[in-house]
């Protein structure tokens, strides 16, 4: 059925004289269930296009100068990856109510993005099984990483060996779906190793995959296992040269070796501000000096300026402070003000900005916290660019939008989520912390112990 519909899509777009090949590269498919009305393809760099849907819900995209390499596909809020030759005539057809498991390409060079996609699949399978694998002592580890590792490399030697005629390009594509993961399993160990109290030294050998693999292909940044390896290969290369380091001297360490080793401006600037922000909630405290390394490396003004609002924020609603009054409202539209919701309770206060973060890790997180602390109020606030917008799977009497011009917006201008623990008397314990700081639940809990 797929096939003659692409088949049909093919005689369409591209016409039935077979004797003359096309010239131009296509990419379409057809959508079910659509989340919007287009689909965009895109290099992460000049190339990026919009291709609206039909009212079939099927599309079509021409390209002539199509460059090989690797492309990034999105519709609403997902995407994926597709390789990309000239002359291509590539098409998929997939369900968003399971985008990833329903995506099956057909056409021209079909089977090497089919391979990637299971390549992905296989991953987020595989997931789970390695997180227990972290706990293991460092030669059981080893041993289960490389026997995970000896049966990727023998798909991609099946997969060249049956065929022929291989772009070089491609073949890097493919080891690094299918092997970066495994190497990024070795680097993830390194790093949880590290934070012990007391680290195993690590075998001499252990980083000897590393002579296998290339970190300085920042044209593939925004591929997901190229990415991941990359991100945590920096943070290693870290520890290595300082296990004794402290977390602000780890932050500041971090963003020089960011600019040491990624020579595009553009992805440079991403790197360092992605990681100043996730370092920070990670752990708000003393933070001058990343702030400091970070403004004197990095060169793109909006991302400075947004930076400069976290530090103007963290100004305001500070520990020992009381809580100042401000109006909420509830989920049957009566204002409250905030003294009325807490009632004399510790509280969690969660500004939440869904572009940060997925609703359902804000619900697992929150949700936990919320079990384990009955006593506790918890008050979980869209910020002010989305004041109508509830989080899936969080209790409605928890969810508060907000009154037009309301005060709380001051408290977060750079519009990053923020957190704030009150105590039972209305004073703030802490006035900047996020669920994702790593003693969050302690943090929580310890609420309860203050008379």
């Amino acid at each position: 059925m797929i096939r003659n519909y692409i088949y049909i899509l093919l005689i369409i777009f591209i016409g039935c004289n077979d004797s003359k090949a096309p010239k131009s590269t296509f990419f379409g498919g057809k959508i079910i269930n659509p989340k919007c009305s287009y689909v965009t393809l895109s290099d992460n760099y000049n190339f990026n296009d919009t291709i609206y849907l039909k009212k079939d819900n099927s599309f079509i995209g021409t390209y002539k100068n199509l460059k090989e390499g690797l492309y990034f596909f999105k519709h609403g809020p997902e995407h994926q990856y597709v390789y990309l030759e000239p002359k291509d005539s590539l098409l998929f057809r997939l369900n968003t109510w399971n985008f990833d498991e329903s995506l099956v390409f057909s056409g021209d060079n079909a089977e090497r993005n089919n391979i990637l996609i299971e390549s992905f699949l296989q991953n987020e399978q595989e997931e789970k099984y390695i997180s227990r694998l972290y706990k293991l002592p460092q030669e059981d580890f080893i041993k289960k990483i490389d026997s995970i590792k000896n049966i990727r490399q023998a798909i991609v030697d099946k997969y060249k060996k049956n065929n022929n005629n291989l772009s070089e390009k491609f073949i890097e594509i493919l080891n690094i779906a299918l092997l970066y993961p495994i190497y990024n399993y070795k680097e993830k160990y390194a790093i949880d190793n590290y934070a012990k109290n007391t680290p195993e030294k690590l075998v001499d050998s252990y980083f000897a995959y590393r002579k296998n693999t290339n970190s300085k292909k920042d044209s593939l940044i925004f591929y997901g296992p190229y990415y991941r390896f990359v991100i945590d290969k920096l943070y290693n290369d870290v520890y290595l040269k300082n296990l004794n380091s402290t977390p602000e001297n780890f932050t500041v360490d971090l963003l020089n070796n960011i600019d040491s080793q990624i020579s595009s401006e553009e992805i440079k600037n991403k790197l360092l501000y992605n990681t100043l922000v996730r370092r920070f909630f990670n752990d708000p405290k003393n933070k001058n000096e990343a702030f400091f390394t970070f403004f004197k490396l990095n060169t793109n003004i909006n991302q400075k300026k947004n930076i400069q609002r976290l530090k103007n924020d963290l100004k305001l609603l500070n520990t020992g402070d009381k809580i100042p009054p401000f109006d909420l409202i509830d989920a049957t539209g009566e204002i409250k003000n905030i003294s009325q919701i807490i009632k004399g309770k510790s509280a969690v206060i969660l500004l939440k900005n869904y572009k940060y973060a997925s609703d359902e890790w804000v619900s697992s997180r929150i949700n936990y916290l919320i079990k384990n602390n009955p006593n506790t109020s918890f008050v979980v606030v869209n910020l002010c660019n989305d004041t109508k917008r509830y989080t899936k799977n969080i209790d409605i009497k928890y969810q508060y939008t907000l009154p037009n011009k309301s005060a709380v917006c001051n408290f977060s201008s750079s519009k990053f989520p923020r957190m704030i623990l009150i105590d039972k008397q209305g004073i703030i314990k802490n006035g900047y912390t996020s669920l994702s700081a790593k003693d969050i639940n302690l943090q929580v809990s310890d609420l309860q112990k203050i008379k």
